[in-house]
């Protein structure tokens, strides 16, 4: 919990991975065009106010070239669709809430990114658990997250993560991007604007 007023008036959230999400995996465009990002930083930071060229060439050529436009434009269309926000689950959220923000500004959608989960270590969820049954430690740090904040009251969880136990009726699992169908699952359980 980071403390941002916005977190406090959301009534819907989606807990959003990166990798095998909106990013998909073998793609490595960043990789063929790695040599052209410092100067792509440095028209990005001219463009936007911000300074992309203190950020990894590789997590912002990743950003650039790697995330899938249709995957984005699905992202678009349940946040649309849903009045929900996002809040990070993926490990990229490690480095900063403002990095992912100034990231997610790449693509028009860093008004919406309004915070990240808080990274629980397996030792806490052992405890936590009490060896009952495993649950996933991202399923455990999304599951802390709702618990802090009643005020939310429909969530999805987006991971090519298996997270269904813990997470039952509130993820969509993916395998390399997230498909049309599984856009689709995830309003289905927000539920559009004004439900």
């Amino acid at each position: 919990m980071k403390g941002d007023s916005a977190v406090e008036k959301c009534e819907k959230i989606i807990f959003l991975d990166i990798d095998g999400v909106i990013q998909g995996y073998g793609n490595g465009q960043r990789f063929k065009r790695i040599a052209s990002v410092p100067e792509l930083q440095k028209e990005l930071t001219v463009k936007y106010g911000i300074d992309y060229e203190a950020y990894n060439k590789y997590d912002i050529g990743a950003v650039y070239y790697d995330w899938n436009p249709h995957a984005i434009s699905l992202l678009k269309k349940m946040l649309h669709a849903t009045g929900a926000k996002i809040v990070i689950s993926s490990d990229w959220r490690l480095e900063g809430l403002q990095r992912m923000k100034d990231f997610f500004r790449l693509y028009d959608l860093h008004e919406y990114v309004i915070d990240a989960t808080d990274n629980i270590d397996l030792e806490e969820i052992r405890a936590r658990t009490k060896g009952t049954r495993f649950i996933e430690f991202r399923a455990m740090e999304i599951l802390d997250y709702v618990e802090k904040h009643p005020e939310i009251k429909r969530f999805v969880a987006i991971d090519d993560m298996n997270l269904s136990e813990g997470l039952e009726g509130h993820f969509v699992r993916t395998s390399h991007l997230i498909t049309d169908e599984q856009c689709d699952r995830c309003i289905e359980i927000l539920g559009v604007v004004g439900e």
